[in-house]
């Protein structure tokens, strides 16, 4: 259960006890009560969402649950109080459409964007991505059903992958630096793998005050980014320990800074899955 439908359903049930407690022992009116347990609502939560920042999709959707509960609370209680000032027997199953047709819309719409926003924070259970979304070509790959939203630093992603990049790429090169790179074992998803460089200046002499710093960049989830800064270890090579945590392919990028001068290297790999099979 995601934590968008556990703080819906805590916080629904809250603003309801909170209702019956204040109607049933205050000589509030329903109305008067709904608007008072709206008022309590706005100063705790309002402060508290700023402070928990999730989004203004998280926001909305809980503000607005948040005024439908105790506002059709307010409608029933006062269709009853209506029944017994009247004479009559007061059965809150006897309410006007109008307010039940807003009351149920509003649930119902909360009810989806609810739905929309774990899907696109948490993706889809895997139990239904089998039977909804069509299966990987290669098993080692793990389909990703969740949509981030914006991705920060995309601009310098896109630019990183850009084909008009090549060029800017081949003038860099011309300095004549040697730079492999590679693993010294074969990568797992979620186990240390150590990822080794090779620089080398134009004359095949190896470089060993070099500055390396890269990223490897899962396309499609920039949370999953790693960021890494590598340890010179002689003779111009240099290494780093990372734990990707996916299987599927991966794309690498890093710089390598000497004497005011930079080169930066792109490459792709691929994690296997633990899993077996």
């Amino acid at each position: 259960m995601s934590n968008l439908v556990i703080t819906l359903g805590i916080g629904s049930a809250a603003l309801a006890i909170l209702f019956a407690l204040i109607y049933r022992f205050t000589r509030f009116k329903a109305y008067s009560t709904s608007a008072v347990v709206v008022a309590l609502m706005l100063f705790v939560f309002i402060p508290y969402s700023i402070l928990t920042w999730q989004g203004a999709d998280v926001f909305a959707i809980h503000l607005a649950l948040y005024i439908i509960v105790p506002y059709g609370l307010g409608i029933v209680f006062t269709q009853k109080e209506a029944e017994v000032e009247s004479g009559g027997k007061a059965k809150i199953g006897r309410l006007h459409w109008a307010p039940l047709v807003l009351v149920g819309f509003f649930t119902m719409v909360a009810s989806v964007q609810a739905v929309l926003i774990t899907l696109a924070h948490n993706g889809m259970p895997q139990q239904f991505i089998g039977s909804i979304l069509p299966e990987p070509e290669n098993r080692a790959e793990r389909v990703t059903s969740a949509f981030p939203g914006t991705v920060a630093g995309m601009e310098s992603r896109k630019q990183a992958l850009a084909v008009h990049r090549v060029s800017e790429l081949q003038e860099q090169r011309q300095k004549g630096w040697q730079v492999r790179q590679g693993w010294v074992d074969r990568p797992t998803e979620g186990e240390t793998a150590t990822l080794q460089v090779e620089v080398r200046d134009a004359d095949g002499e190896p470089i060993d005050d070099a500055s390396i710093r890269g990223l490897f960049m899962w396309l499609a989830d920039e949370r999953r980014d790693q960021g890494f800064e590598m340890q010179a270890m002689g003779e111009g090579m240099y290494q780093v320990e990372v734990a990707l945590p996916a299987p599927g392919r991966w794309d690498l990028r890093f710089q390598v800074q000497h004497d005011g001068q930079l080169l930066e290297q792109q490459a792709r790999t691929r994690v296997r899955s633990a899993q077996p099979g």
